[in-house]
């Protein structure tokens, strides 16, 4: 049941509306303070992505290109935001955007390669 819901391409595609809704609000907004970490939150994000997006689509090259642009555009974005945003365009997020594609892509494999060991 679990597996069925998260190969569907509609949570894929949910995930990526979300993403692209958090970091299009300004930063007023956001958390704040000690406790949040922006490049984690990048991170976490995008591998979450990778995680549902490969559930979905099931090709780790496509989705690893896909999650590095899609960071890239993120940050592209967000530099051509309003200045009220207080947004801007940061390397370091898109490289955390594409670390965190790489371990969600990892934590597929690993998670789907020990499933199907254990059947």
């Amino acid at each position: 049941m679990a597996i069925k819901f998260l190969e569907n391409k509609y949570l894929a595609f949910a995930v990526t509306l979300i993403i692209f809704a958090l970091c299009t609000m300004p930063s007023e907004n956001l958390p704040n303070g000690k406790d949040f970490n922006d490049k984690t939150a990048h991170f976490v994000a995008f591998a979450g992505w990778a995680f549902c997006w490969q559930f979905a689509f099931k090709n780790y090259t496509k989705t690893l290109l896909l999650g590095i642009i899609y960071g890239v555009f993120i940050e592209y974005w967000q530099g051509i935001l309003p200045e009220t945003f207080h947004r801007g365009f940061d390397w370091y997020d898109a490289l955390a955007d594409g670390l965190g594609t790489l371990i969600g892509l990892i934590i597929f494999y690993f998670t789907t390669f020990l499933g199907l060991k254990k059947q």
